[in-house]
Order: structure tokens, then sequence, then C-alpha cells
């Protein structure tokens, strides 16, 4: 498909899930050929609970095959809500009895935002907590959850099948060196956030806000964000009257005034369908091929572009002293031991997904030199 033809079938995309955000009937039908347009782009960006909704929210004709597995995937993403909630319910309790102070983040709470919120999709459930790693643990080993990453950045990932993920926050970001500044303005965030009930915290809006902006341009600047996250911006500023003098000052802090202008602008176009200028275009056009947390393609262009290849190649093999504080924290105190981890981070990688691997060096082989 040649870019004419994909900005086409975008902008046919994002006008279907327009009409179903500010509740239009469209009536109209939809070939087969945009159809599976829609589904494969919903898929990529977590939006096909979304897109079946949106199709019979605006009255579209279309397959009624396709509309049938469409609501399969819905009903499966209520269930999926619904047994999350039962499971977070528990944990909540249980940080509640044991004293442990938490913060429910992104998506538990954009979720009731939307018109449905069972067409939120989400892969985990991110909560912000504060000491008691331990204690945290034993509630999901005893709940047979398998311990995915423990003390080894700055989140504890718990999985369990079917679909069960958690990832247990004691920092919002973890260090690297293009986010040195998000790492000391967002530490011990918890502290800001007042008590809604017993242990668990809230962000105020205006706080929300800037930590979603900078959690989206962590992902944007790196491999990019989806649709998706238009569609959180775009409803979480229409349901919220929030004080952007505040906004704006903290976000110049952090260097993400003019990403979250570009943000509220494009979401704000997009969805009251106005006509896009050709930078907005290539920006909406590049969100669009992101998917729902961007991809590696997107995250080599970018790193060459900054560092050029060989530098970006060496960063790669050879990570900066920051990364290691929190991934090999005992290289990162004695600075010896750091051999030691290249050595022990080579062989996962070998041994853990050597086709990522191979498929990074081979775009990196077949990129551009454009160096900034």
């Amino acid at each position: 498909m040649n870019k004419e033809n994909y900005a086409n079938n975008i902008n046919k995309y994002v006008r279907l899930i327009a009409a179903y955000l500010n509740n239009k009937i469209l009536n109209e039908s939809i070939d087969d050929n945009l159809l599976s347009f829609c589904i494969k782009m919903s898929k990529h960006h977590s939006l096909t609970a979304l897109l079946y909704k949106a199709i019979v929210e605006t009255h579209s004709k279309v397959n009624p095959e396709l509309l049938k597995k469409l609501e399969q995937h819905y009903y499966a993403n209520l269930r999926k809500h619904a047994l999350f909630e039962q499971e977070r319910n528990d944990l909540f309790k249980y940080l509640d009895d044991n004293k442990i102070d938490y913060l429910p983040l992104k998506g538990l709470i954009v979720k009731d935002y939307y018109p449905d919120p069972f067409t939120r999709e989400f892969a985990d459930n991110d909560i912000l907590f504060k000491g008691k790693d331990e204690v945290i643990k034993k509630f999901f080993v005893d709940k047979d959850y398998e311990v995915e990453l423990y003390k080894k950045s700055n989140h504890d990932v718990y999985l369990k099948k079917p679909f069960y993920n958690f990832e247990m926050h004691r920092e919002l970001f973890m260090e690297r060196e293009d986010l040195t500044e998000f790492v000391k303005y967002f530490k011990n965030y918890l502290d800001k956030a007042p008590i809604k009930k017993k242990k668990e915290h809230y962000l105020s809006n205006e706080d929300f806000y800037i930590y979603f902006t900078a959690h989206s341009y962590k992902h944007y600047s790196a491999s990019g964000c989806g649709i998706r996250t238009l569609v959180d911006y775009y409803l979480y500023l229409r349901n919220n009257k929030l004080d952007f003098k505040y906004i704006n000052k903290e976000l110049e802090k952090l260097n993400l005034l003019d990403f979250s202008n570009q943000m509220i602008n494009l979401s704000n176009k997009v969805f009251n369908e106005e006509t896009l200028d050709n930078d907005e275009l290539e920006t909406l056009l590049f969100i669009a091929s992101s998917g729902t947390y961007g991809t590696l393609e997107h995250s080599v262009t970018k790193g060459i572009k900054k560092k050029g290849k060989f530098g970006y190649t060496m960063s790669r093999i050879f990570p900066p002293y920051s990364f290691y504080k929190t991934t090999y924290p005992w290289a990162y105190h004695v600075v010896i031991l750091i051999p030691v981890a290249w050595t022990i981070r080579l062989f996962k990688v070998l041994f853990t997904n050597p086709k990522k691997a191979v498929t990074e060096l081979k775009m990196i082989k077949d990129s551009k030199e454009e160096k900034e």
C-alpha cells in the first residue's frame, strides 16, 4: 500500500473512532478491504474492543462474520476486565491490611473516561507502591504467580495464565540517559499523592496529566506511541477542567511543554475531524505506524539519528553507566564489575531473545546514516 492510500485509510479509521467518541451516527457501509485494514490497525493499537463498539454505535454496516469476531473480542476483553478487577481488589485489600501505600496508574485511571470502560484495553496493571517488596512478592507467590522480574528494575513483574500481568513500581521511571530529569522529578511521587481511602493514594488531575505526558513521551521519543494514546489524551482533556498554568510550569521543568501542546493539538484535531496540516499528518502517520508501545524499527531509527550508527551500536552493547543502577546495581556500586554485567547481558540476549537481537543488527546495517 502506497503512502497516499495508507493515509487515506488512516483518515477513515480515525474518523470512525471520532464518530463513536462523539456519539455520532454514520449509517455508512464499510467494505471488507477497509474493515480488514481497521481490524489490523486496531489490533496493532490495542483498540479492537473499541472498534467493535464504534461500528455498532455509529450504525456502520459491515460484513456480519467479521463483526461477530470483533464482538467475541469485545466480550473477551470485558471478561478480562472483570477478572483483573477481582484480582486487583484482592491485592488492594492485602496492601491495605499490610499498611503498604499504593497508587494505581495509567490505564486504571484513564479507562473511566471512555464511553465504555471495557473498550480501554491493557496488557498489565501498573501500581506504584512504597516499601515492603518482600511482602508484596509473597502475595503474588501465594497466588501462584510467576516472578518474571524482581528488584532488577524500577518495577517488579508478576505473571499468571491466562493473562494476569502486574507491574509493581517502586519508582515511575527507570534510570536511562535521556530520562535523568524524569527520574529526579518523579522520585517519591507517591508522597505528593493524597490518600483516597485506607492506603490507596490518588493524583490530582493536573499531576496525573503531567505523569501521563512524561510516560507518553518516554515511548514516543524511543520507539513511538500509538493511536490509543491520542484517544487517552482526547478523553482525559474533554472530561477534566485542568489548571494549565500549573501544568505548563511543571512541564517546562521537564522540557515537555512542546510535546504536550503537540499531543493536545493533534488529539483534538483528529477526533474533532479538523483538517491536519502536512506536519500534523506526518505525526499522525508516525503514530499510526508505531502501534501501542512503539516498534523496534522506530527505536533503531531514532537512536541512529541521535548517535549515528556506530554510536548507537556501541550504546546497545555497552549501555551508559546510569543503566546499571537498577538493572545490575552490584555493577553500578562496584564499577570494576561492569564487564561482568556486559557478559551476563550478552548471554541473556543470546539465549532469551536471539531473533530480536539479529533483527536489530540487520536494521542497523540496512539503515541510512542520518545523524542529527
